[in-house]
């Protein structure tokens, strides 16, 4: 019998928690042998409570453990991390390139460590003198993580290792440790409409994995499936802000608004910016070409400075919103003539200056496969999920390259019907759950039942938790810079 290691450490995101279940009882039922591995409180800290609170740890080993009965899973398939002591010397990190590269014993726990910190604080300028103590905290789990593993997979002999996501401090060193002893994993993902997929032997967020399934998907011969309209549909309700699929960043623009200085007579080029800090660990996003968004946008508005007939329009990704970076605060010292900055919470319509411009320029949001679609010649500056489609978008190898596809004049636009089988794969990816409904953080239910926030074992873990304040007060003055609070007892998201 095929035996799969689960490492569950998701209670406190009911789309985790739930999507890990699904594919818990799914197996039960192929009759595959599971062990489940559970933090119980040990770690420092995790992405979904960073500050290590005692009652988040309780409602997350609760409502774990609860599901975990639903599904009929014994307590002794249920083994828990372990604290080990070690001693480690730990390098100051001067940038984030070099934390990236950090290894420990051969496995890269880096990686990880400046995902999760990235994520924490939307900041990718990562460094030993900003956040030294974060670093050390979130290292020093990544080893207790790897050394726990190591003795499991030795005494468990698992087929397969299955983990959610793959990305944070507290599941990148299993990764890596995986990939070092030829041991197969499955990185588990939400999916298009609630369902979720399972990515063998890599992360969600590779680009070639992704292109793979993309082109297997749309090749596929489906009875009573019409995979043109289905892909055509997708655009449609990205354009117009239907969010039944996907979240919809435009809905609260303000329709066929312009920016007041538009003059259609110009060369206009709108430039559509993205998080910087979303994919800023993930080696596949990576580009010769720049290091920074930033930093190419300057380099191309200062190009054409001296141009008075090309003006440029930066469309600040509204997920930047409420985000106080690096990032946004280097574009607000941009100053420049031939550029206009249309600010995140601007009711511009993003999709009515898109189809004014005479071309747009993308670092690698979906905007860009949109313009092609939508009859606009768009120009991929970074990497993206459909970077290796062809005849998407213009894709230049170097800036002299790009500046010449600026002033093409009626530059134009790539294949629309290249562009299908991207919208056909967001509509329709992923494996449909039969158990598990998510319906918000509150209402998702499993097996018919309402996951709740917390049951009547949270606080007996509670009372067990609260013995590890310790643990608590120094993962909140690393994160916090300050000290631990009573009032903050009941202060996390769930």
């Amino acid at each position: 019998m095929t035996k799969h290691l689960v490492y569950s450490n998701t209670g406190l995101s009911s789309r985790q928690i739930g999507l890990t279940a699904e594919y818990l009882q799914t197996i039960q039922h192929k009759k595959v042998e599971v062990k489940v591995v559970m933090c119980n409180g040990v770690l420092e800290n995790c992405y979904f409570n960073p500050l290590h609170n005692s009652m988040a740890c309780a409602s997350c080993q609760s409502r774990s453990h609860q599901l975990l009965k639903e599904i009929g899973i014994s307590k002794k398939d249920i083994l828990s991390l372990k604290e080990y002591d070690f001693e480690f010397e730990l390098p100051f990190f001067n940038s984030l390139e070099e934390l990236l590269d950090f290894k420990f014993e051969g496995i890269n726990i880096g990686r990880g460590v400046a995902s999760s910190i990235i994520s924490y604080y939307r900041d990718y300028h990562v460094t030993s003198r900003k956040y030294g103590d974060i670093i050390e905290l979130e290292c020093k789990k990544s080893i207790n993580v790897l050394y726990n593993f190591q003795k499991i997979i030795g005494q468990e002999n698992p087929a397969k290792v299955v983990l959610f996501n793959g990305r944070f401090s507290e599941i990148y060193p299993l990764l890596e440790y995986c990939r070092s002893i030829d041991l197969d994993f499955v990185s588990l993902e939400s999916g298009a409409k609630g369902t979720y997929e399972l990515f063998e032997n890599s992360l969600p967020h590779s680009i070639r994995y992704r292109h793979k399934s993309m082109l297997e998907l749309w090749g596929k011969e489906l009875k009573n499936i019409d995979k043109n309209t289905i892909a055509h549909e997708w655009f449609k309700k990205k354009r117009y802000r239907d969010d039944s699929i996907e979240i919809s960043f435009t809905k609260n623009q303000e329709l066929n608004a312009l920016p007041s200085n538009f003059d259609s007579n110009k060369n206009n080029v709108l430039i559509l910016n993205s998080s910087e800090d979303e994919m800023k660990v993930i080696e596949e996003f990576y580009t010769e070409l720049f290091d920074t968004q930033n930093e190419a946008i300057e380099k191309i508005i200062l190009h054409f400075a001296n141009n008075s007939e090309t003006h440029f329009y930066l469309r600040v990704h509204p997920n930047l919103g409420k985000v106080d970076n690096v990032q946004m605060r280097e574009i607000e010292k941009f100053d420049f003539p031939n550029l206009t900055v249309i600010g995140p919470n601007e009711l511009i319509d993003t999709y009515a200056i898109m189809m004014a411009c005479d071309k747009s320029i993308v670092f690698g949001s979906t905007s860009g496969i949109e313009a092609t679609y939508w009859g606009k010649a768009s120009i991929l500056l970074g990497k993206s999920f459909y970077y290796y489609i062809k005849d998407t978008c213009y894709k230049p190898q170097s800036f002299e390259e790009l500046y010449s596809l600026i002033s093409t004049e009626n530059l134009s636009p790539k294949s629309q019907e290249a562009c299908l089988p991207y919208g056909y794969y967001f509509s329709t990816y992923g494996i449909k759950t039969k158990y598990f409904e998510y319906k918000g953080l509150n209402n998702s239910t499993f097996k018919g039942k309402r996951i709740k926030k917390w049951y009547p074992s949270t606080f007996l873990y509670a009372v067990r938790y609260l013995f590890q304040s310790r643990k608590w007060a120094k993962a909140y003055r690393a994160a916090l810079g300050k000290r631990l609070r009573l009032t903050d007892l009941f202060r996390y998201k769930i």
